[in-house]
This record gives structure tokens, sequence and C-alpha cells, in this order.
């Protein structure tokens, strides 16, 4: 993503692409065929705002949102957000009414989440469209794929006549095919044991956007599609004849530039004490912002009119330093790029010794959100502020 134009003043910011985004939605769409791509838009959308991610998406067509929380469901309803949204995890007793008010579709993992959100249904009087959380062997959360788990799940419908069962789902473990194969059965299994109790369910649904691209044959009636629509693309897939292209920039100002004589020690750390001339440019951008404090001593590098620059010192909540020795034309006000925009999601991930998904999710309110399409800049998120403004 080339670097974009900003507006006046703004010290930390990320930039987002929502063409991209939009091009990585209907790439999507291709390759799960037939079945519905819900985009999942946990964790403030990876990151990026999950405002504007969802309006920019309903735009582009998707009908159907998953996210984690009653919050983030409730949050996009409040931002016009029409379609389905499925929180993927049990909501706490106290938000089932809002969520069933706002049209929020539920998860139930177990016999006491169906009974929770049947007598607050039956309270209001009020239809509640649940997904059945199955355990296929990722331990996590759901239903225990047996003959007993498939019984006490039948019987806890029966007796809440206001909930539909319309979902039932899992999660991958992703770690390799033979594991994923028994995960698969798993489902099926609980599948078949629901249907013979009477639970007639034809939402069914595993794969995740490692899922989308690694078993076609098991998409079923939708693919939860998230890292996906961001860039995060799946390892494995370099010469699949499909794009998937990074959607952010993190982005700050150079504050100052000044020459470090040797000798001296650069910020907190006393173990890079300087042993020869060095210029040093302070950024605007912390572990405060979502860069984090492992970055430091080296491990990072940020990108200065085009040229690689290496953090210094250990990085500070607010500020950073970096050796632009190298880049003799450095100067305060100039844009340091931190990730994307030249520094890409995977080398990131591998300096930072996590995954991508992590990268860009970190990323925290304080820099401005500032969003993209057709070339222009449109909209800014201040979540500091709490404003969100058209330009």
């Amino acid at each position: 993503m080339d670097q974009m134009l900003t507006p006046l003043g703004l010290r930390t910011w990320i930039d987002i692409d929502l063409d991209a985004l939009v091009r990585n939605y209907r790439t999507a769409c291709d390759l799960a065929g037939e079945s519905l791509v819900t985009c999942v838009l946990k964790s403030n959308a990876y990151g990026h705002g999950a405002p504007a991610v969802a309006a920019a998406l309903q735009e582009a067509g998707c009908k159907s949102f998953a996210v984690s929380c009653a919050r983030e469901a409730l949050q996009l309803r409040q931002h016009r957000i029409t379609g389905e949204i499925l929180v993927m995890a049990p909501v706490e007793d106290e938000a089932i009414e809002s969520c069933l008010r706002s049209g929020v579709t539920l998860t139930c993992a177990g016999v006491e989440d169906i009974l929770a959100v049947g007598t607050v249904a039956e309270q209001m009087q009020c239809r509640a469209a649940v997904h059945l959380k199955a355990d296929t062997g990722f331990h996590r959360l759901g239903f225990p794929c047996d003959e007993k788990s498939a019984k006490a799940a039948a019987d806890a419908l029966r007796r809440c006549k206001w909930v539909q069962a319309q979902g039932l789902y899992s999660h991958l473990g992703l770690i390799d095919t033979e594991r994923d194969m028994r995960q698969h059965e798993q489902l099926l299994r609980f599948h078949q044991l629901l249907q013979r109790e009477g639970v007639d369910i034809r939402d069914l649904h595993l794969c995740d956007s490692i899922g989308l691209v690694r078993y076609p044959q098991w998409h079923y009636s939708r693919c939860r599609v998230g890292a996906f629509l961001f860039g995060v693309r799946p390892y494995h897939t370099e010469n699949m004849p499909f794009a998937n292209e990074e959607t952010l920039a993190f982005r700050t100002k150079v504050s100052r530039v000044h020459t470090v004589e040797p000798g001296e020690i650069i910020g907190y750390s006393d173990d890079g004490q300087v042993t020869q001339p060095m210029r040093l440019a302070t950024l605007c951008a912390g572990y405060g912002d979502g860069y984090p404090r492992c970055l430091s001593g080296g491990r990072g590098q940020v990108l200065i009119r085009g040229r690689r620059a290496p953090i210094v010192g250990v990085i500070c909540m607010d500020q950073m330093m970096a050796d632009v020795t190298g880049i003799p034309d450095c100067a305060a006000g100039d844009t340091a790029t931190l990730l994307g925009g030249g520094i890409s999601y995977a080398e990131y991930a591998d300096w930072c010794g996590t995954n991508r998904n992590e990268c860009i999710t970190i990323l925290s309110a304080r820099p401005v959100r500032l969003y993209h399409q057709g070339g222009r800049l449109i909209a800014s998120e201040d979540r500091l502020m709490n404003t969100f403004r058209t330009i």
C-alpha cells in the first residue's frame, strides 16, 4: 500500500485501505463458491475499526458478520449494520435481552446456555436464533460430540420453545491434516446424533480463513473469514492463484533528529552504548500505540524515505528511537512506517516471534484510523476523542 496523505497534526496513525479489504472479501467469496462468507470482525476488526470495516463490507454486499462478544455485536447494530451478526461465544446472562432485541444470533456451547437464552426469550416472547458450538477436539468451548450430549441438547431445546437452533459449528486446530480430519468427522457425527434426536440443523460450518483455502470440500453452508479479509494470507498458499492484499499501514512522525556521540547510552537500557557517531531519530510511537517492546535493540526496523532504519535502545511507552545514520536526509516531520507499506506482516511477525493476527490486532486505541477508498481519504476515527468523521 502506497503512503497516503494524512490530515495535519497527527503524531501516529493507521492507514486502512478499504478497496483492498473489499477485494479480499470478493476473493473469499470466489473461493467459497456456493457457501456463504461470514465476515469475522472480532477484536475491533483485527485492529482496523469494526464500524467502518463493517460498513464497507455491507456496501460491498456482505450480509453476514461474526464477532466474539455481545458488546461487539451491539456496536455494529448501533452503526446501522443490518445483516446477520453471530456472537461466537456464549454471552453474559445480563446481555441476552439486548442481543435478542437487536436481532443478534447467539452461540450455545452447553445446555446451560440454551436454558439461559430460553428463559429470557420466553420472558420477552421473542424468538432466539442460536448456533450450537461443538467441541470436536479443540478443547476450548462446545458440546462434547457424544450421544449423551446430543440428547441433553435436544431435551433442552424441546423445553425452550422460543429457542431456534439454526446452526451447528466447530473450529479446526489446523495443526495437521490428520487431526483436522478427526475434528471434521466428530462434527458430522454430532450433527447426525442431533438429527436422530429430532434437532434438524441445516447450517453447518467448520472452516475459517485457513480452512477456506485448505479444505474446499468442507465449506458446507458457510465459511467464517476473518484474517483473510485483512491480508493475512494463509501460509503455504504462495503458489495458489489468488491475491490477498495487506490492508493497513501503521505510521508515525519523526519528532527529532540529532547526533549522539560515542560513549553515550540511548534510552533506558545500559547495554546499547554508542561506539561511533550516530544520527538518531526520535519517533512519536511506542508500545502504548501497539508497537511491541520486544522489538527493541535492533530487532525491529522502520521505513523512512524508502530506507530501513533499525530501532536502537529500549522502546518506550510513547516514543522510540531509530538509527538514521544511513538516511542522511531524514528530518523532523518525516513519516516513519512501522508495519505494512513495505514492512510485511510476515516479516514483522517473525521479528516479534508471534503470528500476523496478533501484530495487527494489538494496535491500540491511540493511533487515529484513516480510511482510504477510491484513491482518497474518506473518513477518520479517533477512538480517544470518540469521533468519527467523513472527509
